[in-house]
């Protein structure tokens, strides 16, 4: 019976980057068709996974080739060498030594002399399918290495930058504002700071309207289109990216043969500072991230605190939780009492909420009755024009003068110029260089965001007329009630004071 023969060409990414000709799809099947020629072979069908990889066989012509197989159009396969089959060493010897015979196929990979109608030819295939297998992982670890050195370098490697944000056309690995998305980003700060609730955030963009990040990206009729979830939410707003910092390695592939993917822990995340144009003043970002770090408010819902999250247990450091009583009378209780019980591991520390607002309300009022609005303005004018535009100027040059330089080193480390051994010591070099020029300009940021912070705070107590959540979260870090119902509070800024003792709080 005369064979009918299926050609199967694939080519990788990994393959292409070898520049290697002979390679190429075209060349494959020419190669191929001239080795059925010389024995009149009949070609019946071509099949061709162009870009995809050999760790799988998840590929689109390889599937459309097994389904061709099992209905008996082609009973003959050919690839110019067996790594085009596959490079996973157990699916690679899987198809040719138990699939192909099941179904009454012969295997020939011509470049390698290997018939699965001879018997002899077959023993050596398991050694090279392994051979295959490694060339693969070695390829694979060395992918990963430059990628992160790109990624430490502070450029973007990821197929799509984050929403808001494009891939820079001027320039390979840097992100610029998407004038068509930067102001969904927007809105989502701008809402959660209007209302401080990650669910309420997304229940508002739903209601709104604002196009979510599967809309934008085109893929958003799933399940709930056009739905925000706080999940969604809450990844853009804990994304240093949009203030500027360029933040990736959020997650990582479980092994160079699967597609699955897992969270990598925060403190593995890579962020290299003052990369892009932020979307988010570093300020305001920081600003939801103290919010963010404050639990359990429900604005606007009539069942939220304005200390929820603020106020703790003196002794034993629970969280105050809260008891109402009556329509008009509600008490703060310690959470770790009343958890325990008759333990006896804390005491109640009983004081009603009303008689606490009302002790930090009359002391934020003194504080900003004794501040002098003149003299606080003179001096942060004075503090801007300190000539700290040009020092911040100076080091963010200095540490795009080393990305380049890091970007340059792996150059001459691919192309055989610098050894392992010298590429490492000079990359360590520049990468201490650029890290230093960064703390300097982290130190710097920090500074600028700190007067930004102590004027907003100033302007709080001297315009201060009401007490409300924004103020408390603005002005006060922490509320600790003692056993005694003495209230002790702890302010956000330096001046005038940092703690202040009250008088007690009202009890039972």
């Amino acid at each position: 019976m005369a064979p009918r023969v299926g050609l199967y060409l694939r080519l990788s990414r990994e393959d292409e980057g070898e520049g290697e000709l002979s390679m190429s799809i075209a060349n494959q099947e020419a190669f191929l068709r001239r080795y059925a020629e010389e024995r009149d072979w009949p070609v019946a069908r071509v099949y061709a996974d162009d870009g995809y990889s050999g760790t799988h066989f998840e590929r689109p012509a390889f599937r459309q080739m097994l389904e061709d197989i099992e209905a008996g159009y082609i009973n003959l396969v050919m690839t110019k060498d067996l790594s085009r089959l596959g490079r996973d060493q157990s699916g690679t010897i899987y198809y040719y030594q138990c699939y192909f015979p099941l179904h009454g196929v012969r295997y020939i990979a011509v470049a390698e002399g290997f018939d699965t109608a001879a018997n002899t030819s077959g023993i050596a295939l398991p050694f090279l399918a392994a051979a295959n297998d490694f060339y693969t992982a070695d390829i694979s670890r060395k992918v990963r290495a430059a990628l992160d050195v790109r990624r430490r370098g502070g450029w973007f490697i990821g197929a799509s930058p984050p929403l808001g944000y494009a891939k820079d056309p001027k320039e390979k690995g840097r992100l610029c504002p998407d004038p068509g998305t930067a102001w969904i980003a927007r809105a989502v700060f701008e809402t959660y700071l209007g209302c401080q609730s990650v669910l309420g955030t997304a229940k508002r963009l739903t209601e709104r309207g604002v196009p979510t990040p599967a809309q934008c990206r085109g893929s958003g009729e799933g399940r709930f289109p056009g739905v925000w979830s706080d999940t969604t939410v809450r990844r853009i707003l804990t994304n240093p990216t949009y203030a500027g910092d360029l933040t990736q390695g959020w997650s990582e592939k479980i092994s160079y043969k699967l597609r699955q993917r897992r969270a990598r822990p925060r403190e593995q995340w890579v962020t290299v500072c003052q990369t892009h144009e932020p979307l988010i003043p570093p300020t305001q970002f920081r600003q939801v991230q103290q919010l963010l770090a404050v639990r359990g408010y429900r604005a606007g819902e009539g069942t939220g605190h304005l200390l929820t999250g603020l106020a703790f247990c003196a002794d034993c450091g629970s969280p105050m939780t809260y008891v109402r009583e009556s329509p008009t009378r509600t008490y703060m209780v310690c959470q770790g009492y009343r958890r325990s019980g008759r333990l006896g591991l804390c005491t109640a520390h009983r004081v009603r909420e009303d008689a606490v607002l009302e002790g930090i309300r009359v002391r934020l009022a003194e504080l900003g009755a004794g501040l002098n609005g003149t003299e606080l303005a003179a001096a942060t004018a004075a503090a801007k024009h300190s000539g700290g535009g040009q020092q911040r100027r100076a080091l963010e040059r200095e540490v795009e003068r080393c990305r380049r330089a890091a970007d340059s080193l792996y150059q001459d480390r691919l192309s055989g110029v610098l050894e392992e051994e010298e590429f490492a010591e000079l990359f360590q070099a520049n990468r201490d260089k650029r890290r230093a020029a960064q703390a300097r300009l982290a130190a710097l940021e920090q500074q600028k965001a700190d007067e930004a912070d102590w004027e907003k705070r100033v302007e709080h107590l001297l315009r201060f007329e009401e007490l409300t959540r924004p103020v408390l979260l603005a002005l006060v870090e922490r509320v600790e009630v003692h056993a005694d119902k003495r209230v002790k509070l702890y302010f956000r800024f330096a001046e005038p004071v940092k703690t202040v003792e009250t008088r007690k709080a009202g009890g039972a």
